[in-house]
């Protein structure tokens, strides 16, 4: 289930403080009042999402020196090291 952040409307409580976050389907409606104190709230936008980020494609040879073994296919599921 997707994660929601909601932000109160209004000045912050001392019960959801700046907001708070809830874990809903996708399809369910977004609230429209704090579940804690009943307050009026309403959907932040999404946060970004932090991935990594590779500056060149990974070789055979960068993965031989991190130490894992590299296999090549040969033919009907038979591998040999390379």
């Amino acid at each position: 289930m997707p994660l929601y952040q909601y932000e109160p409307c209004k000045i912050p409580c001392k019960l959801c403080g700046k907001g708070f976050e809830l874990a809903q389907k996708a399809t369910a409606s977004e609230l429209s009042e704090c579940p804690k104190c009943g307050q009026a709230v309403r959907r932040s936008a999404p946060q970004k999402v932090n991935t990594p980020f590779y500056s060149k494609p990974l070789s055979i040879s960068d993965a031989k020196a991190s130490g894992f073994t590299v296999l090549k296919k040969t033919s009907k599921g038979e591998y040999e090291k390379q």
